[in-house]
């Protein structure tokens, strides 16, 4: 519900509160899921065990607040764990998104800032695959299923995406009496998509008929960092 500070209903005092939300600089973690299937039907074909859908994520982000506008960016690694099987082969998967993001606090209190979030990035996926004393494939631009099969002793395979955010957040900042600066303590949550097809690349080579997948999902971290106006 949006509520009305004041007489006036201005862009800079629709919301509760005093309509100036503070500036936030903080480092995060939590954790993040993605629909994996398609990437395991290709990698338990080749004899790989099959990734894990949930991550662990950890980076930082910051917005500058101009009235109750928020600008910011962010920037996060997710690292879904790395798999093996007794035949010798092992694979991991790791992301990492960037983005701008523009939000508006709904609440703007001297401690309290909540609001809605979007963003929009890059994300950049990367699975690398191992074969002990396995052959690597040699073919100047191969296939996804090509490396899957013959990787040697590590290959990567990165694919690239465009990606979306939406979601929230709330910030708590906890400043002596008097003060305008002081710690803040967060919590975002959301959903990242991925609508482009993926681009697959292995050292600088496309690769051929990768599975079409993105960084995409449900997330929820906790944040700590400094604030103020």
């Amino acid at each position: 519900m949006i509520l009305v500070a004041g007489s006036s209903a201005n862009a800079q005092n629709i919301g509760a509160g005093s309509g100036e939300a503070f500036s936030v600089v903080a480092a995060s973690t939590g954790m993040a899921m993605m629909s994996v299937d398609a990437l395991n039907a290709r990698m338990t074909s080749a004899q790989f065990a099959g990734l894990s859908n949930d991550a662990v994520s950890y980076g930082g982000s910051a917005y500058f607040a101009y009235g109750r506008a928020l600008l910011g960016a962010e920037m996060q690694r997710s690292a879904y764990g790395q798999e093996g099987l007794n035949n010798g082969r092992t694979d991991d998967l790791s992301s990492v998104q960037g983005a701008i993001t523009v939000g508006y606090a709904l609440v703007s209190t001297r401690s309290l800032t909540l609001f809605p979030q979007l963003g929009v990035g890059l994300g950049k996926m990367n699975v690398s695959m191992r074969d002990a004393g396995g052959s690597r494939s040699t073919v100047t631009e191969p296939t996804f299923d090509e490396i899957a099969q013959a990787p040697g002793s590590e290959s990567t395979v990165s694919a690239k995406n465009l990606l979306y955010t939406i979601g929230g957040g709330a910030d708590y900042l906890v400043a002596p009496r008097g003060a305008s600066k002081g710690v803040v303590l967060g919590v975002r949550a959301g959903v990242q998509t991925s609508p482009n097809r993926a681009v697959w690349t292995r050292g600088g080579q496309n690769v051929a008929g990768g599975p079409d997948v993105g960084p995409g999902g449900p997330f929820l971290r906790v944040l700590v960092g400094v604030g103020g106006r």
